[in-house]
């Protein structure tokens, strides 16, 4: 239902879109002609394709006429290389002209319709993941896997500890402080070092001992000590040459 209007109505108001108003409770059309209910948009084709026409005729399309038309067309480079050749055209640039003024298409391999049954080269051949092989049942019920486990277990720490008695000497004592003395050997004495004169007769600043005794204690001490150590002052490392 449209709303009233008020003065004339023209047709150009139906196609105006300023002048169409939208009715009660439609949307507002946008004021193009539209052909009657009876008109079909699309092509229209004479089967219906309902169940009677398939029933009654079957068309199928040739596959050899549409893909013979739509092939591209490729040249055959080796007689055209050929021939070629035995004209005496051997540069590109006269190979080039020469297939330019004629070309030698090869015709299009014979395509068999259907599938054909491709069979393999060797006939024990086997396509796909493998299976992998059965576990035997008797090994696994008489815990061989366990067994076979242990004596490589067992078989290595054998070998283990023979390598450790073929190393180890028999007889061979460790090494003491009291040995490494004995093997020791004194170092020569070097030259002191270089010391201005005016500080020869300078005495010590700091004495940490307690009484002289304790000093000459502790100096003979270092002194019975150094004969086994390296450097000029024997506090370097023990010498065992």
């Amino acid at each position: 239902m449209s709303s009233p209007r008020l003065g004339v109505v023209r047709e150009s108001m139906l196609t105006n879109p300023l002048h169409i108003k939208a009715p009660l409770g439609q949307t507002r059309s946008r004021g193009l002609s539209v052909p009657g209910p009876d008109f079909t948009f699309g092509m229209s084709t004479s089967r219906d394709g309902g169940v009677a026409e398939v029933l009654s005729s079957w068309q199928v399309q040739s596959r050899s006429a549409d893909s013979a038309s739509h092939r591209p067309v490729v040249p055959d480079f080796v007689s055209l290389n050929r021939d070629a050749v035995k004209s005496g055209l051997v540069t590109s640039k006269e190979l080039s002209q020469y297939r330019a003024q004629g070309v030698k298409t090869q015709g299009p391999a014979p395509r068999q319709e259907g599938r054909t049954s491709w069979r393999p080269v060797v006939p024990d051949i086997t396509f796909g993941v493998t299976h992998r092989p059965p576990s035997p049942l008797a090994d696994l019920l008489s815990h061989q896997y366990a067994r076979r486990w242990l004596d490589e277990q067992l078989s290595r720490n054998q070998t283990r500890n023979q390598e450790q008695l073929h190393r180890m000497k028999r007889g061979c004592i460790p090494d003491t402080r009291t040995s490494l003395l004995r093997r020791s050997r004194a170092l020569p004495v070097t030259q002191p070092l270089f010391k201005l004169p005016r500080f020869t007769q300078v005495p010590a600043a700091l004495d940490t001992f307690r009484d002289e005794e304790a000093r000459l204690r502790a100096f003979r001490a270092h002194q019975s000590d150094s004969v086994s150590r390296r450097g000029h002052q024997g506090l370097g490392t023990y010498s065992l040459d």
